[in-house]
């Protein structure tokens, strides 16, 4: 995942959306291999990107995350979802 992060960190200011789009894939991919530390961080840093400008894709799929992590038992679902309450 190293790539995708690198990726990631290569867009930029005027790539909202798409790092939006990308970060919350990521960090899907995070929380699916188990890795529920770096799912939120990396959720947490596309979280306004994905509300302002990336909805309803990115914004879906920062749920999707929230909900992978959760069924995988994960505090740190717990935390996803009241970071996007704030922002709902």
């Amino acid at each position: 995942m190293g790539s995708l992060r690198e990726g990631l960190d290569g867009f930029g200011a005027g790539y909202r959306r798409d790092r939006a789009w990308y970060g919350a894939c990521l960090a899907h991919a995070y929380a699916g291999a188990g890795e529920p530390e770096q799912a939120l961080a990396c959720a947490l840093g596309v979280l306004t990107d994905a509300s302002e400008v990336g909805r309803p894709h990115s914004w879906g799929e920062l749920h999707t995350v929230a909900s992978a992590l959760l069924r995988r038992g994960a505090r740190e679902g717990r935390a996803l979802v009241d970071a996007l309450a704030v922002l709902d």
